[in-house]
Formats: C-alpha cells, structure tokens, sequence
C-alpha cells in the first residue's frame, strides 16, 4: 500500500489537537485571574504542565522508530488520537457518565466503610472511562465523561443537584480554586474540569500506558495484554491519586 493511499486512511487527531488548544486558550487566561493566589495557582499549575508535558511527549516521541515499532505507523494516531464521527461521541459520552454513576452508586450499597466505598467508587468509575478508551481509541470520549461526571459530584456537593445520594462524598474531585470575577461559580468550576482537571489526568493515564508498553520487551500496542497491564497501572495510580485527595 503506496504512503499516500494510507495516509488517506489515517486521521491524525485532529479532535484532539483542537480540544487540547481550546484547553490552553482557556486555563492560560483562567490561571492569571488567580497567579496571586500562591497554594491554587501552583496546584493549578502542576495539572496544566501534566496536561501539556505528556501531550507533547508522547506526540514527539511517536516520531521515533522506538515509538514506530511499539505502536506502529502512526503509532499516536493509533494510540490515542483517533478522531471520531460525532453520533460515536453521542452515543459513549452519555453511556459513560451513566455507567460511572452507577458504579458509585452501586458502592454505596456494598456494605463498605467510607473509605473502601470511596476506592471502590474512583475504581469503578476510571474503568469505565478506561473501557470507553479501548472501544474509541480516542483520549476525547473518556475525557467529556470524566469532564461531565466531575461537574455533576461538584453539583451534588454544592446542592445544585440533590438525588444521587452520597456520590458527591464517594468521588473525590480536586478543587482547583479558581474564581473568576462576575462568572457563576459552578460554571466556572464545571469549565475546569472540562479543560484542565479531565484532560490532564486522562493524559496522564496515556502516559503510564504507553511507559508500561515501552518498557516490556517485545511489547506492542496492538496485540498482546501489555497495553492492558498499562491500563491498570494508570488507574492504580489514579486511584491512589484520588484516595489522597479523600483523606
């Protein structure tokens, strides 16, 4: 098969490279309402350069022949970055934030204490954003359901929304602390989570898979459980990473 046939075979994430710059515009301006805010700005500032540094990484690196023969030609398109219809976004998006809530509801009937409730909780619902990954291979869908699911655990905590029971208690969502004169506070709190708080732990999942991947001898994306092993490190520490953000 000729280049060019392939090439017309290929999306290379164009969804993506669009989310991730809206993303950029966005928190560059919402992070200099608050640079004087020392404690926020510096843990704002710690999601932007998680969000940025694995991006440009693992788009960088997947020019490399390491890179090429662990996920193929075009291997970050492949990866992570295809670009899908929107009836496919319309159809994972809504199934995704349903099944997370219903894995944290679930965990509040399992008889648990607090805390094993709130783990089984972040597990159950990074599972199904990590399964909406493997289907779409593209960072985009478990993004707007992690985006989504978040602004609906702040509404539930904030009394906006008041019948999902203790959800808000069992998923913990970082607060970033950002304010933005004359803007609803909800909506501003929803617009981070969307733009930086998603993206960048998302990405950060990519980037312990595709390390877990580069560091298994003979290991490919395409085949094999290694991209699997990956997914459960990612969300191993994701969890651990929400766990601490509960204590």
């Amino acid at each position: 098969m000729s280049k060019s046939r392939l090439d017309t075979h290929i999306t290379f994430g164009h969804q993506l490279i669009l989310y991730v710059s809206f993303s950029v515009i966005t928190i560059t301006f919402l992070l200099l309402q608050d640079y004087d805010k020392d404690t926020e700005f510096k843990g704002n500032l710690i999601f932007f350069l998680t969000l940025i540094g694995s991006f440009v990484f693992l788009y960088a690196f997947s020019f490399t022949d390491i890179y090429q023969r662990k996920l193929g030609v075009h291997g970050a398109v492949l990866f992570f970055m295809q670009d899908l219809p929107i009836r496919k976004f319309i159809i994972y998006v809504p199934m995704g934030i349903g099944a997370s809530l219903l894995m944290s509801i679930v965990s509040q009937n399992l008889g648990l204490d607090a805390t094993n409730s709130s783990l089984v909780s972040i597990a159950g619902a990074g599972t199904v954003m990590m399964i909406a990954f493997f289907l779409t291979k593209s960072i985009v869908v478990p993004i707007l359901i992690h985006g989504a699911f978040n602004t609906l655990v702040i509404a539930l905590r904030d009394g906006i929304l008041t019948s999902v029971g203790a959800t808000n208690a069992l998923f913990p969502v970082p607060d970033v602390g950002i304010t933005v004169g004359g803007f609803n506070q909800f909506a501003t709190d929803a617009l981070i989570q969307f733009t930086l708080v998603a993206p960048a732990e998302e990405m950060m999942k990519m980037l312990v898979i595709f390390f877990v991947v580069l560091g298994i001898p003979n290991a490919k994306f395409s085949d094999g459980i290694a991209k699997y092993v990956g997914a459960f490190f990612a969300l191993l520490i994701w969890t651990m990473f929400h766990a601490i953000i509960a204590v």
